[in-house]
């Protein structure tokens, strides 16, 4: 048997999965020197790939400890700014409530801006109609100018984080005036022939 063809046979017997008995039982034909040298061999590839194996598998799971505790580290360095800014603007006295108003505006702006870089995005809801799938309705409110199902106002903003849903938005919605119908029984609701 050549090189190559160990290597094949090798590689086939590793495809395979060989057990840990099976390698010890030694080879089958009788116990000839080169099929002990090769099982030798074999035994001891395997040896070392399981130690490998079992190497990857542990730097993957420092990896993954070290990724859940320093995987918001981008977004929060990109926050601190933010922070500064409310700092210094709590630090203000004597500071008209115009210009107080001002400031937090541009910070929450700019807080924005950048939290876009980050793939979130605000719904926009105002004047739109209403989805239950992007929208949680918190009231309904009768509304002769409008259609029903269209968003009066907005209690708190949904977000989409690359698309997909983070939040939905609380909304009041406005609901159809109820039609006088006298009592009537509504239509197509009548008796059959």
């Amino acid at each position: 048997m050549d090189d190559r063809e160990k290597e094949s046979s090798l590689a086939e017997t590793v495809a395979k999965g060989p057990t840990a008995e099976d390698v010890e039982a030694g080879p089958t034909s009788g116990g000839e020197p080169a099929e002990t040298a090769d099982a030798a061999k074999l035994k001891e590839k395997l040896a070392y790939l399981a130690a490998e194996f079992e190497n990857f598998r542990k730097r993957v799971a420092r990896e993954r400890e070290a990724q859940a505790a320093f995987g918001n580290e981008q977004l929060l360095r990109a926050v601190l700014p933010f922070l500064d800014n409310l700092e210094r603007a709590m630090g203000q006295e004597g500071t008209s409530a115009a210009a107080l108003l001002s400031g937090v505006r541009m910070t929450h702006d700019q807080f924005l801006l950048e939290l876009r870089k980050f793939g979130l995005e605000q719904l926009p809801v105002h004047g739109g109609t209403f989805d239950p799938s992007r929208h949680e309705a918190i009231a309904s409110v009768p509304s002769s100018g409008k259609p029903g199902g269209t968003i009066l106002a907005e209690a708190r903003k949904g977000y989409l984080l690359h698309g997909r849903l983070l939040r939905p938005a609380q909304v009041t919605v406005a609901a159809s005036p109820p039609e006088d119908g006298g009592g009537d029984a509504p239509a197509g609701s009548g008796e059959r022939p």
